[in-house]
């Protein structure tokens, strides 16, 4: 039997996994380097943590509409990589996780510098999953990353995005659209930090702004 310190040393190494995993997708294989993924890991911790004490979500659909949220919110943050390249979109992404982290601690929709306490423990089929089920349950989510990112890096998907990651001009010449794999890069790794961030929250009970600085994204 494991013990409960060693469980939840896996828990996190299951999220920290997928939300590596997430990351890769946007900077190892799109090019696009990101120093603000904490506010996806963020923003999806924090919608399914709203969903499910506000407004008494159900786990599985808490958890599908925080990849969801975070799906879109990364595409529409994905705007400034039109635009902007290399040290600039650095810049560009810090910046949005600070303003992502200032609403979190700000407004008091989002619980304010309190964070938002009482999420509870997924309960799946009258069970409540705690424990090394609820390792089991990371680890599946981690195991659908793993074999999604290395399906993305095999499929035509991940050629495209390799293509924009060592010339956006030649992307362009062999018919890539380098704006719109760019955006799809934002939209996947937001939907897998989403997830991630759901069962971040669920496994640790409360969310708090300081969870999701800037640090976190170094």
């Amino acid at each position: 039997m494991l013990s409960g310190y060693v469980i939840s040393i896996l828990i996190f190494a299951g999220i920290w996994t997928a939300l590596t995993l997430s990351l890769n997708i946007l900077t190892g294989y799109a090019g696009q380097v990101s120093l603000g993924h904490a506010a996806f890991f963020g923003i999806g911790a924090y919608t399914s943590a709203l969903l499910a004490v506000r407004y008494g979500w159900p786990f599985l659909p808490a958890l599908l509409a925080a990849m969801v949220v975070t799906g879109l919110v990364g595409g529409f943050l994905g705007l400034p990589s039109l635009r902007v390249r290399h040290d600039f979109l650095v810049l560009a992404t810090m910046g949005i996780n600070f303003v992502v982290v200032a609403l979190f601690k700000y407004v008091d929709f989002f619980g304010g510098s309190l964070g938002i306490i009482g999420i509870q423990k997924p309960v799946l089929l009258g069970h409540r999953i705690q424990g090394g089920g609820y390792l089991l349950l990371v680890w599946l989510y981690a195991g659908l990353a793993i074999v999604l990112s290395l399906y993305v890096a095999r499929a035509w998907v991940g050629l495209a995005l390799h293509t924009v990651r060592e010339d956006e001009e030649a992307a362009e010449a062999v018919g890539v659209s380098v704006p719109r794999f760019k955006i799809y890069a934002f939209i996947l790794s937001g939907l897998l930090a989403g997830g991630a961030g759901s069962l971040y929250a669920h496994f640790l009970g409360s969310v708090f702004p300081d969870h999701f600085a800037f640090a976190e994204s170094i």
